[in-house]
């Protein structure tokens, strides 16, 4: 447990941060910027594993990402989408406890590294436990499109995190790279092209 004591410990607090307000935040701006910051600390933690070169790839495979999602958003205005009333838990003091709870039971479970894979770093075994278990209540507790996408986006950065440990190659960094910027254009395809609740008139009277 020496590495506690160790800056290398914070870019899994940062990533474990930046998954946690993504659940909570609702300005679609805030949003982006904390996916931005995301996969500059997740681009950190692959680079335990990997040469800087590789793991700059990750990092700019995610702005990317990134800018299309705020090309879309853009389009329609940077304005929030309508949830049905009713349909998933929304309000930011459910939002605020299940993150501090899954987020404890991240920690409790990443803390000690994965002896399943001996190559990963314990500190990257941490931050890929907080982005896939963050990522997945992303996705769980919401239907908006952006957070939809930015829960998937957060799980396939923590896979990734916990991956580059097994395979370093940089043909499957460019792989799943592509993964990334395919979801952002799906993701901004499903925000813009078809209708929804952000694209509704809104309410009239």
């Amino acid at each position: 447990m020496t590495w506690i004591r160790d800056l290398s410990l914070l870019p899994a607090l940062a990533v474990a941060v930046t998954a946690g307000l993504l659940v909570v935040v609702d300005n679609r701006k805030t949003q982006l910027v904390t996916l931005a910051v995301q996969y500059f600390f997740a681009a950190w933690l692959a680079g335990l594993a990997l040469p800087l070169g590789v793991a700059a790839v990750k990092l700019v495979a995610g702005l990317v990402a990134c800018g299309i999602l705020s090309v879309s958003v853009s389009a329609l205005g940077w304005r929030l989408a309508e949830e049905r009333p009713g349909a998933l838990p929304a309000g930011h003091a459910f939002r605020w406890i299940a993150v501090l709870l899954v987020a404890f039971v991240a920690f409790a479970i990443g803390r000690d590294g994965w002896e399943a894979i001996p190559a990963l770093e314990p500190v990257a075994a941490l931050g890929a436990v907080f982005l896939l278990t963050l990522g997945m209540l992303q996705f769980g507790i919401t239907e908006d499109g952006l957070r939809v996408g930015a829960g998937i986006l957060t799980v396939l950065t923590g896979f990734e995190v916990a991956y580059a440990a097994v395979e370093p190659s940089l043909a499957v960094v460019a792989l799943l790279a592509s993964v990334h910027l395919g979801v952002a254009l799906v993701v901004s395809y499903l925000l813009v092209g078809l209708p929804g609740p952000a694209a509704g008139e809104g309410d009239e009277g």
